[in-house]
């Protein structure tokens, strides 16, 4: 099996293209308008990755300005079972929906990247994520600017998020 280049700040990302669960939309790193930051967790740590977005959509509420994408290693889910698992993920895509405020598009707000064979969750180390979940921030040329893995992800998002974009609006 051939090795991946690691995944550093100031390195080009690699390229990947994956269907948005819900909005159907293509996410792909040869098409970004705005700085996106990757997500790789599982169920485990769903709770974790819920506390890091609120915190950055406190902070950073315009989705034309900041896209956060879960990326969800599929690989390990039969082909039998395939349907299902599409099943059950639109519907936590369905109640974080559900839930957005009136008048803003949960397209961009909330974006669910199934990631079917795993090749991008390899590309970009994702690995051990069942406890820590792995942040990438790349930038809208793709170019990475962040990589964080550990338990806590709020306060780490923030500040490479803050690096790349600057403080938060006024009154955010």
């Amino acid at each position: 099996m051939p090795s991946t280049p690691p995944i550093a700040a100031g390195t080009a990302a690699p390229p990947f293209a994956l269907h948005a669960l819900g909005s159907g939309r293509t996410v792909a790193s040869t098409t970004m308008t705005a700085p996106l930051l990757l997500v790789f967790h599982d169920q485990n740590t769903v709770a974790q990755v819920q506390a890091m977005q609120e915190t950055l959509r406190s902070h950073y509420t315009d989705a034309t300005r900041l896209q956060i994408a879960s990326v969800v290693n599929m690989k390990s889910v039969p082909a039998f079972l395939r349907s299902t698992a599409e099943s059950v993920m639109k519907s936590i895509y369905s109640k974080a929906a559900a839930a957005m405020p009136p008048g803003m598009d949960a397209g961009d707000y909330v974006i669910i990247l199934l990631d079917w064979d795993g090749s991008v969750s390899r590309a970009y180390g994702a690995h051990k994520i069942s406890q820590q979940p792995r942040l990438v921030l790349l930038d809208q040329q793709a170019i990475v600017h962040g990589v964080h893995q550990d338990v806590e992800i709020r306060q780490p998002a923030l500040a490479m998020v803050e690096r790349l974009l600057g403080p938060p609006p006024m009154g955010a």
